[in-house]
């Protein structure tokens, strides 16, 4: 997802490409970028069965799936590990497309992604962001939902790039911003005080995922 032109995965400085498991590469990297998204992937799963989720503003895209219509799934970079989880369109027979870098980082997240169930684009500030931006654009005229880290991991953190704005304009798409936020979780049974210094406002764990819909797609509209 992207801060080239609207934000990437961990992409590294340009020049540092990463070449996957084609014929000639290590064999040390063949097995890890076999191995890492199977770790990678079981552990984001694991960590879901041990949460509880609770949405906000679910109805913003449950209502663009419902009526077909596609949609730019926007978010920081630093939200990335359970964001896939904020996505709702698979029930409603649709798959979210996602930017990632060219580089190893964006090629161990990608496969993982991939895991998922979810489609990867390839690009990055230095190495086809344009041809990435494009080709995204292409994805949501044709109808398919895509994903943007709207912040890059060179920083500034959560400043808005324009990459899914612009994407958000030219495919005619709405630019909808997902948050992540998590609370700590109170060990004692509902209604018995805690002896904990630190207290949690709800019974239990949870995690909330919030969903809010702008119509004028703007770099501040959501800061």
């Amino acid at each position: 997802m992207l801060p080239f032109p609207g934000g990437c995965y961990n992409a590294r400085p340009s020049g540092d490409a990463f070449t996957d498991d084609r014929k000639g590469a290590p064999l040390r990297d063949r097995f890890s970028l076999w191995l890492g998204p199977i770790l990678a992937s079981g552990l984001i799963r694991t960590m879901r069965h041990l949460l509880r989720l609770t949405r906000v503003g679910e109805n913003v895209v449950l209502d663009l799936h419902q009526s077909g219509r596609p949609y730019v799934h926007a978010f920081y970079h630093d939200q990335l590990l359970m964001m896939t989880y904020s996505y709702l369109g698979q029930p409603h027979g649709r798959r979210l497309v996602v930017l990632s870098s060219r580089h190893r980082d964006g090629e161990y997240v990608s496969r993982t992604l991939e895991r998922f169930g979810h489609q990867m684009v390839r690009g990055s500030t230095g190495r086809g962001a344009v041809a990435g931006l494009k080709e995204m654009i292409r994805h949501l005229r044709d109808g398919r939902d895509v994903a943007f880290a709207t912040d890059g991991p060179r920083g500034p953190r959560h400043q808005v790039q324009m990459g899914a704005i612009e994407a958000a304009r030219l495919g005619r798409a709405p630019l909808v911003p997902v948050v992540f936020a998590a609370s700590k979780k109170k060990l004692s049974d509902p209604g018995t005080p805690s002896r904990s210094r630190c207290h949690s406002p709800g019974p239990s764990s949870s995690t909330v995922t919030q969903s809010r819909f702008r119509s004028k797609q703007t770099a501040t509209s959501w800061s």
